[in-house]
């Protein structure tokens, strides 16, 4: 934990508090002046204690649940935690301050300990507001990078973009061609979906789960016509997950990951499986990376800021010696 750029370790802090409050004790039999500062160091002991831990919970929840998501729990469990911790690092304070003797000054301990209460939701309240403003300032920057990020990939869409009608009228035609070939004809009919729901899908920022896996089906189509037996991709995703969504083409993109950055041969085959496990969509592949090629990780990084916008879930990559595998949140968000 950092304060004003400085490293400060709570456990430390707290632990200096206790023997500070213990010289409290032992200082009382002495003269005023000494008795005056160790008074002094035990009242900045319960205040650097109460703070550090209020912080510290405070850090903690914005973590585990975040405001935008979980403002009932949030609040719920900071109260519970900070009231839990004021009570208990006061009574530790209480005891060590009157020697152990749980009944001296019992008829103000009460009203000390509601006085404390109140102080430590000032500095809770305090610490939310802090928090708040960074979070504010952080997603500020952040949508201002997103932004600049979503013009640029326009642009770059516009410089390379191919006329859809010139586009569709020439697959139809190619189609009429080679009519007499029932796998040509389905192979055009699926690359012609398949570049029709790109572009009509390219604007939406959540799909339902049924059309990604009809996009899949046609583009797992597409990739078996090119490497015949020497790819398996298996599709175990019921219908009953087919009403969550997901940011469009993840899963081709993760599946077309796969694809790219491993050895597919006769010796080789490449395997990977889509299924649906509880509320999450997991992507798998046995790992024979090609050599040569480095990822750069851009995809995968593209894909965990995209749920970043919808959930505080996390896209959780997992990469062994033998396998490599994505699993992504499914989402309940109405379309």
């Amino acid at each position: 934990m950092r304060l004003f750029g400085v490293k400060i370790y709570p456990g430390l802090i707290i632990l200096v508090g206790i023997l500070v409050s213990g010289v409290f004790l032992i200082a009382q039999g002495m003269d005023s002046p000494v008795r005056g500062l160790a008074s002094l160091g035990h009242g900045l002991a319960i205040t650097a204690g109460i703070w550090i831990g209020c912080m510290g919970i405070v850090r903690y929840l914005w973590g585990k649940f975040p405001w935008e998501f979980y403002p009932v729990k949030h609040l719920v469990w900071e109260i519970v935690l900070i009231t839990a911790w004021t009570m208990l690092y006061s009574s530790i304070l209480y005891l060590i301050e009157t020697g152990f003797n749980v009944f001296e000054r019992v008829e103000n301990l009460f009203m000390e300990a509601f006085v404390t209460l109140l102080i430590t939701y000032l500095i809770t309240a305090i610490h939310e507001l802090v928090y708040f403003y960074q979070q504010w300032k952080y997603h500020f920057s952040k949508s201002i990078r997103l932004e600049k990020d979503n013009i640029q990939a326009k642009y770059e869409t516009l410089k390379t973009q191919i006329n859809p009608h010139f586009l569709f009228n020439s697959l139809n035609s190619l189609t009429n061609l080679v009519d007499e070939n029932e796998a040509a004809v389905k192979y055009i009919r699926d690359l012609s979906d398949f570049f029709r729901y790109m572009l009509g899908s390219r604007d939406k920022e959540l799909v339902l789960v049924r059309e990604e896996i009809s996009l899949l089906e046609k583009y797992i189509h597409l990739q078996q016509s090119r490497f015949r037996d020497n790819l398996n991709i298996t599709l175990e995703v019921p219908e009953s997950f087919y009403h969550y969504a997901i940011p469009p083409l993840v899963l081709q993109m993760l599946v077309e990951n796969s694809i790219k950055h491993n050895i597919i041969s006769r010796d080789r085959p490449l395997s990977v499986s889509v299924r649906a496990e509880n509320e999450t969509l997991l992507v798998e592949n046995n790992l024979q990376k090609k050599s040569g090629i480095s990822s750069t990780g851009q995809g995968l990084r593209n894909i965990s800021e995209r749920y970043r916008l919808f959930t505080a879930r996390e896209v959780i990559i997992t990469e062994t010696s033998a396998i490599f595998k994505v699993a992504i949140p499914l989402l309940t968000i109405e379309l």
